[in-house]
């Protein structure tokens, strides 16, 4: 009875090393594109914490500007068909990351159709970071804003005709 449970743990034991084997065979993945505008772009994936990081730089064709660089992050674990399919998943994400003319420029999520609509969470989806640097809303305004002319309750109606008043 001893050999028996000897080897239902060694079997056990041996799942889980495999389990730890695959997990840290995905912390880090890499791999080169190019698009149908013939940017040479250069991709790796990262994860941390449950989420999934692909990061693209691209480089135009030559004498085509400069190059531009972004991240995606979504967490497709949450996707039941990620599990035993996680190949299948990449290659679905990075054959529609292939097919758009500017990878960086913003778009719909990436998404794989074995983790489509209905089939996963929306978390599982890959969205474009925002990218870094000052944000638009922290821009200097050129214009003055209306709201020393205006009391709060006629806010609206005062910003329009100041704002049409000052062009």
């Amino acid at each position: 009875m001893r050999l028996p449970l000897a080897l239902l743990a060694l079997a056990a034991l041996g799942a889980a090393a495999g389990r730890a084997g695959r997990e840290a065979e995905e912390e880090a993945a890499a791999g080169r594109f190019s698009t149908p505008e013939r940017h040479r772009c250069s991709w790796e994936v990262r994860w941390a914490a449950g989420a999934s990081e692909l990061r693209v730089s691209c480089r135009p064709p030559a004498g085509g500007g400069a190059a531009r660089s972004c991240a995606y992050r979504g967490e497709p674990r949450r996707c039941p068909a990620y599990g035993g399919r996680s190949r299948q998943f990449w290659r679905q994400i990075l054959g529609r990351l292939r097919r758009r003319r500017h990878p960086c420029a913003r778009g719909g999520p990436l998404t794989a159709r074995l983790c489509a609509a209905g089939r996963a969470p929306p978390e599982a989806q890959l969205r474009l970071l925002p990218a870094p640097g000052p944000s638009p809303t922290a821009a200097p305004s050129a214009r003055p804003s209306a709201r020393p002319y205006c009391a709060q309750r006629w806010h609206s109606l005062c910003s329009f005709f100041v704002g049409f008043w000052e062009g």
